[in-house]
């Protein structure tokens, strides 16, 4: 019969299997990622753990059923295996973990414990079983015990155990807050095993139902303790908090919020439906056998002889009908001694001392349960008696059974419950997971959707096909994209527009004097055709001057011009002289000298028309910072930069920001630098983190504030940065880094 203490201990398994399952899951997914060897070792340990646990709940489950000890034995040989082959796969992480592969004497030592562990595998599969029952709750399985091979549990202990001392040991020598938190959760987790392993034997030796349960709880905290410490980054954030790492994801909040409280209120229904049942079922079993013994006492009354009285044999032939398979019947006489019995062998023994037999010769009629050492033998001493006096002769008439056989419909009956409680659960629990996994990774994507508009691409889309709340939110959110695109491109094409407007302005002037120079030589060439002289001048100085008009023509057409983004060899040195030709005026009229130093550099890949508006937005800035006049300066150079993450403020010796700087690795890249510097105001240090943020502007007047903004996005879709230094009063620099060969994406 299923106890509230069995019910409870096959829950914390299958609670531990659940979490291990969870666990194998997490580092085989984490092995197919980076292919570390300890990721791999951890799933397998995981995996065979996770077979222990859920044999034992089959072990369990098959000794309440009085399943053949044939299966039970092999079910315990397969057991035993796992733990073995559970404390191999622990050495083999040891090594991997903590970088002891290359060492020799590892190695060997490796090697030879894994001879053992086969030799260890090989003697189970051989070694004859012998069951050692737990007499006081019937309903936990038996342990086994091995004749000719050493126990299991000193493999697993012992590995668990070291370990458990390695990883303290890290922890205590660790200098860092997430590591040493990582190592010691895993390090107290794995002594927890050694405690459970502990609680389970005084579960074995006393046979107390409650050191069970203490074992499998302290068991899933253990496993819990061990998925936190090993799942978790140890340079992450969350090492510091490793506890609020179940409150990182909406997942872990669902499945800890909801299915859990499911869980918990099925285990707690299951277990008052099965207490319910069987306290119905018991209480009519011990009724049902005080009926029987009350039947007999009944009809021996009404037998009798001539004088009154019933004899032996008669006596004898009622017991002997009465008694069948495990149901024993007998009649004591009133000094407690046993008169008509199953075996007339013990005919006159004194039963006494027997509970029954003192009730029935008070003259009570009733039902008991105690242990019994008459006819009865190993687990079967565990039985229920009912009792009724024959007053009329002075005998009592006792009926037992084994509490085994009389309860087993019960437990037949609560087994089958609880397998289909366990179904149920593991269907709840898969499908809320599948629900929860579908909501969270729909949130995923809304989240990476964000995150590309907040780096700048608009053209990002949001795929989900679910039509609820999440499904109508990703629709507003393309839609809102599609039209933040569409504006993007507006204020592109209106930013483009004021800096044309501002060169064309440039330009009439630019084009006026060589347009004074053609006039000129027009309005005398009539008269002085005739001159050699003045026909070479002619010829020399009118198609320089209509080559200048055109070539500025086709730069103010080129720029203005809208095109769709093209990527090609792209000479730097002559876009900015290019961009510097159309802004001279501008320059000029601001009383600015430009200076260039342009290094002699290799074409990059590139979108021409972008990056010449890029320059533009910098150059026409840097000049529009001068009012007063100053020092324009652009320069070039070749170089090689490492991929390495952005500058942090704090540490520069000069305020500066970086963006668009997102390298991972640390590898040489070669690029191409251009620098472009003013003397102008400067940029206020509380001001230079908004720069590129869309609609910052100082210039509230005639400023949009999307000319920088542009300017990152392009250069970002180049695979390049921009850093920024400045100085209130002493002048802005722009360097921008652009790779010489662009990255497939």
């Amino acid at each position: 019969m299923l106890s509230t203490i069995s019910i409870i201990c096959i829950f914390l398994q299958i609670f531990t299997t659940g979490m291990l399952l969870s666990g194998i899951y997490a580092f085989l997914m984490r092995y197919l990622e980076s292919k570390k060897q300890e990721d791999i070792f951890l799933s397998t340990i995981f995996l065979s753990f996770a077979l222990y646990s859920s044999l034992i709940i089959i072990s369990q489950t098959m000794y309440s059923m009085n399943i053949a000890l044939t299966w039970m034995f092999m079910l315990h040989r397969i057991i035993s295996v796992a733990m073995v082959v559970n404390a191999l796969f622990i050495a083999g992480f040891i090594r991997a973990r903590f970088q002891m592969k290359d060492e020799g004497i590892s190695r060997i030592l490796f090697r030879l414990f894994l001879v053992v562990c086969l030799v260890e595998i090989f003697m189970l599969i051989r070694s004859p079983l012998n069951l050692v029952e737990n007499i006081k709750d019937i309903a936990i399985d038996p342990g086994v015990h091995f004749l000719s091979a050493v126990s299991p549990e000193l493999f697993w202990v012992t590995l668990w155990g070291l370990l458990g001392f390695v990883y303290l040991l890290r922890a205590f020598s660790s200098k860092q807050e997430g590591e040493k938190n990582l190592f010691l959760i895993s390090g107290i987790s794995s002594m927890l095993l050694i405690l459970s392993f502990s609680l389970n034997f005084y579960y074995a030796t006393s046979g107390e139902a409650n050191y069970l349960a203490a074992s499998w709880g302290v068991n899933l905290l253990a496993v819990i303790g061990l998925l936190l410490g090993n799942v978790i980054e140890q340079g992450s954030e969350i090492a510091k908090r490793p506890f609020s790492y179940f409150r990182t994801r909406i997942l872990y909040k669902l499945i800890l919020i909801f299915i859990l409280l499911i869980v918990i209120l099925l285990e707690a229904t299951t277990i008052a439906t099965i207490n319910i049942g069987q306290g119905a079922l018991v209480k009519s079993i011990r009724s049902n056998y005080s009926e029987i013994a009350k039947a007999m006492a009944i009809r021996i009354s009404y037998i009798s002889d001539k004088e009154g009285k019933v004899d032996y044999a008669t006596l004898e032939k009622i017991v002997r009908e009465a008694t069948f398979g495990k149901r024993y019947v007998y009649i004591v006489s009133s000094d407690g001694r046993l008169y008509a019995g199953p075996d007339p062998k013990e005919v006159g023994k004194s039963l006494s001392h027997l509970p029954s037999v003192a009730a029935v010769n008070a003259g009570k009629t009733g039902n008991e349960e105690y242990y019994s050492d008459f006819y009865i033998e190993g687990k079967d001493r565990a039985i229920i008696s009912a009792f009724a006096p024959v007053p009329k002769y002075g005998y009592g008439v006792i009926v037992e059974i084994p509490k085994w056989e009389a309860y087993s419909q019960i437990r037949t009956v609560s087994t089958n419950t609880l397998i289909f409680v366990i179904l149920g659960m593991v269907l709840t629990v898969s499908v809320g997971i599948f629900f929860a996994r579908s909501i969270e990774s729909s949130i995923k994507e809304v989240i990476a959707g964000t995150e590309a508009i907040r780096k700048g691409d608009l053209s990002r889309r949001i795929k989900i096909d679910s039509i609820d709340e999440i499904g109508q939110l990703a629709d507003a959110f393309n839609q809102m994209t599609k039209e933040l695109k569409d504006s993007q491109e507006h204020l592109i094409s209106s930013e483009k527009m004021l800096a044309l407007g501002t060169m064309a302005a440039g330009m009439a002037h630019e084009i006026k004097n060589p347009l004074v120079s053609l006039r000129t030589f027009t309005q005398l060439l009539p008269q002085r055709y005739e001159d050699e002289e003045f026909r070479k001048k002619f010829a020399a100085v009118v198609p320089t001057e209509i080559d200048k008009i055109n070539r500025i023509a086709e730069s103010l057409l080129r720029f203005g011009r809208p095109h769709k983004p093209e990527l090609m060899p792209v000479n730097i040195n002559e876009q900015l002289e290019e961009v510097l030709a159309l802004l001279e005026n501008e320059a000029r009229k601001n009383n600015i000298r430009v200076s260039t130093k342009l290094s002699d550099i290799p074409k990059i890949t590139a979108d021409q028309g972008q990056l010449s508006q890029a320059f533009v937005n910098i150059i026409l800035n840097a000049i529009q910072a001068m009012p007063n006049g100053g020092e324009l300066t652009v320069k070039t150079d070749v170089g090689e930069v490492i991929k390495l993450g952005p500058i942090r403020k704090e540490k520069a010796k000069r305020a500066e920001e970086v963006r668009g700087e997102t390298f991972e690795e640390a590898i040489p890249v070669p690029v191409v630098f251009i620098e472009i510097s003013d003397t102008g105001t400067g940029i206020a240090e509380d001001n230079l983190k908004s720069i590129f943020d869309p609609f910052f502007t100082t210039k509230e007047a005639t400023g949009t504030g999307m000319g920088l903004p542009i300017t990152l996005r392009i250069i970002e879709e180049h695979q390049g940065s921009i850093k920024v230094r400045s100085q209130v009063g002493k002048g802005t620099t722009f360097i921008i880094t652009l790779p010489q060969k662009m990255e497939k994406a």
